[in-house]
């Protein structure tokens, strides 16, 4: 189903479980994160954060690539990465987004370093 892109600041890429597909997950910042305005908006469209993960042979994910760039329309972007095994965040960028971004970064580092220890103290104490 295609979204009306002024109908949301980002959405997430999520591995579809039951099939071959990626899942987009849209939403729109909350009231604890001031949007601000598009910043290097163009005629072709809005510049965006994107930010693609993989998933690490534990099982973690990686932060595979972090970039910035224009699309007209990421919706069909992102269906042409069908098969690549990479999942992660498209954030339209405005005047405050980078803190979105790096606050979405910061957690995921965060979420992989408390696996790796939960993995860690678990093998010790099956020792």
């Amino acid at each position: 189903m295609k979204n009306d892109s002024s109908n949301y600041d980002g959405f997430y890429l999520l591995p579809e479980i039951n099939s071959e597909g990626l899942r987009m997950s849209f939403f729109n910042f909350n009231d604890d994160f001031v949007k601000g305005e598009k910043i290097e908006h163009t005629s072709i469209g809005d510049k965006y954060h994107v930010i693609f993960l993989v998933q690490g042979e534990d099982g973690t994910p990686i932060i595979d690539d972090h970039f910035e760039a224009i699309f007209a329309d990421p919706e069909t972007y992102v269906r042409g990465l069908l098969g690549a095994e990479v999942y992660g965040c498209f954030v339209r960028k405005t005047e405050n987004s980078w803190k979105w971004v790096e606050e979405y970064l910061t957690k995921t580092l965060q979420r992989v370093t408390l696996q790796k220890l939960k993995k860690y103290a678990k093998s010790i104490s099956e020792n």
